[in-house]
């Protein structure tokens, strides 16, 4: 698939979510947020994000997101990727500006810039159409102020957030009805059966208009990223000027705005991981789920061990992965 001219990729990965302990305890040694673990083939969530959009966005257009307590390794495994700017946060300030740190990077180098905004943490085992439907998205900015992708098929686990899609904009593009920030269980079942998409996050969109979202909703701290990459501030300035626990790294600055269209993603087994069971339920291709029990095994036996611990329960083959 041919680059995009005009599209920025915005990737964040700072996130601090330890919930497969287990799994990245065995394989690697180590405690480490999820989207640095080395668990499914081809690399890490982190890798696989980057070399999944680097077919439409070349590395010198993608900006990367990462607490300071792990930019290393995230240099590290980015390193095939020698292009791609690293944005390195200060762990102890919280990761509520990162999305705006790195929109303004972009906007500040390209005012014209369309951008995907995407987390690193997911799983998408068949990218091709999720990578098919950016593409739609991003021919479609002049219908919409911004296209959220949704995952078709539903996501059960934990409350999560819903895009309820409206009238047709054209080929493959709804209007936004409404969005679900936090669904219970049922309400999730029900909005999937209703033909609601499951939010995760990740919209393509013309970089002015995210900016001006941005800075309608956060004032002070735009300004102060905007003195940054013009080169009249400091990053301890912006991150200095308030609002750090504004959850804008998960898209809220979309929160009421007009034009919002959504694409839906058929079939990808897109899905976040939760837990090891949810790892090991999620991995569909029987070789490579028999690699990885090998992996674990392996490492438990160097260990000295002659069974999992922490234990890793085995596959149900029940994962609500869309």
């Amino acid at each position: 698939m041919s680059k995009s001219e005009n599209l920025h990729a915005i990737i964040m990965a700072s996130g601090e979510d330890r919930r497969l302990k287990p799994l990245t305890d065995v394989l690697i040694g180590m405690d480490i947020p999820k989207q640095f673990g080395l668990i499914a083939s081809g690399g890490s969530l982190l890798q696989q994000t980057v070399a999944r959009y680097s077919s439409l966005v070349p590395p010198e257009r993608m900006v990367v997101v990462v607490s300071s307590a792990h930019a290393v390794v995230a240099r590290t495994q980015l390193r095939d990727w020698p292009g791609v700017e690293i944005i390195a946060r200060p762990a102890e300030c919280g990761g509520g500006l990162d999305l705006l740190l790195a929109l303004g990077r972009v906007f500040s180098r390209a005012p014209g810039a369309h951008v995907l905004a995407t987390s690193a943490d997911h799983y998408v085992p068949n990218p091709e159409g999720l990578v098919g439907a950016v593409v739609e998205a991003d021919k479609a900015l002049d219908q919409a102020a911004a296209v959220l992708i949704g995952v078709a098929g539903g996501h059960r686990r934990g409350k999560q957030a819903w895009i309820v899609p409206g009238r047709s904009l054209g080929g493959k593009i709804l209007a936004v009805a409404s969005l679900v920030e936090r669904a219970s269980p049922l309400q999730a079942a029900e909005l999937a059966a209703s033909g609601a998409l499951w939010n995760p996050s990740t919209v393509v969109a013309r970089a002015e208009k995210l900016w001006y979202l941005a800075a309608r909703q956060l004032p002070m701290q735009a300004e102060a990223v905007a003195r940054l990459w013009a080169g009249r501030g400091s990053l301890a300035d912006a991150l200095g000027s308030g609002g750090l626990d504004t959850p804008v790294a998960d898209l809220a600055l979309l929160r009421g705005a007009k034009d919002l269209a959504t694409i839906a993603v058929h079939g990808s087994g897109w899905t976040d991981w939760t837990s090891s069971e949810h790892v090991l339920d999620s991995i569909e291709d029987p070789s490579e789920l028999e690699g990885l029990l090998a992996r674990i095994l392996r490492q438990q036996k160097a260990a000295g061990r002659t069974e999992l611990h922490p234990p890793v329960p085995a596959p149900s083959r029940h994962a609500s992965a869309a």
